[in-house]
This record gives C-alpha cells, structure tokens and sequence, in this order.
C-alpha cells in the first residue's frame, strides 16, 4: 500500500517521515498547543495511528469532525480539548464511543453541563472538566442528575459563580 500525495505531504511535513513503513501505529502521547492543526491534521493521524493514550489538544482548529477522527483512536485514556469554540454537543456520541476514555477535560468549548446531562453516558469517565456560565441553582440540579448516569465520575466545573464565606471563587466539584 501506497500513500496518497496529500497523505504524504502531511507525514513530511509534521513528522518527518517519507516512508510508509517508517509511520508508528501506537504514540505515547500527542500535545498541540496553539497551533492551526485541525480536522486534516486528526483524520491523517488516525488513518495511521491506531493507539494514543493521551491527547493534549489546545487553542487548535479542531472542531466536532476532527472529535469524530479521534473516537477511532484506541486506549485513549485522557482527552483535552481546551480552549475549542468549535467543538458542540455533536462531539458528545464521539466521546461515549471512547471505551477507555477516563478523563476528559473539555473547557472553553461550546460544550454545556445541559448538554451532558442530556446525552453523556460513557462509563468508564473519572473525571470531566467544563466550564459553566450558569448559576448554583442550576448546577445543582444538574450535578444530581448527571451524578445518577455516572457515579464513578466526577465533574469539575470552571465556573464564576461560586464564592467561599470570604467571597473568592472556588470551582465547584461534584
């Protein structure tokens, strides 16, 4: 088997491989910060790569199309996709897809504590960072009903609404 002109501009040009033979099927991890890697970028990886324990992705062009490229990885164990206005409540199927998925950290994306309640359901997550806009009030509510579907995962929420006794803000865990 061949690559395709595209595929190989792609291994040159981010890994430095010319050959077929020479592109790995299992990394020890990938970490992209502020850069313009985008959908492109993950759906040549996974083409190749089949095993990445851990995902650090931030600040990229990833949207909910490169989350579905990313659903075929296997043994992925802690996904972050910070700072990722693209990335929708359409990407929540993908990560009910990741059977190894145990921590997922999705803050700053477009991704709402509403939108988990509704449809996460992957029970191998330990633990789920997010940010929420909404008040106490609805995030308790919320946190009973996503506690119920998940009870070995803990949700940690980047939030500006709650305050100790002495007014600073604390993140909210439940």
């Amino acid at each position: 088997m061949k690559l395709s002109k595209e595929e190989k501009k792609f291994w040159q040009r981010h890994f430095r491989i010319d050959t077929l033979e020479n592109i790995p099927t299992e990394m020890v991890g990938l970490t992209s910060i502020d850069t313009t890697d985008d959908d492109e970028y993950l759906f040549y990886l996974t083409q190749r790569v089949k095993v990445i324990p851990e995902i650090y992705l931030k600040g990229t062009l990833v949207t909910d199309e490169g989350v579905a490229h990313l659903s075929k990885i296997q043994e992925l164990k802690e996904l972050t996709l910070r700072d990722h206005k693209k990335v929708t409540k359409a990407s929540i199927p993908y990560f009910n897809q990741m059977k190894n998925l145990e921590r997922l950290n999705i803050t700053l994306t477009k991704i709402t504590l509403s939108d988990l309640c509704e449809s996460l359901n992957n029970q191998s997550l330990k633990e789920v960072f997010l940010s929420s806009e909404e008040n106490e009030k609805n995030i308790e509510e919320k946190a009973f009903i996503i506690k119920e579907r998940l009870l070995n995962c803990n949700i940690y929420l980047d939030c500006c609404y709650t305050t100790d006794s002495f007014g600073n803000i604390e993140k909210p865990i439940f």
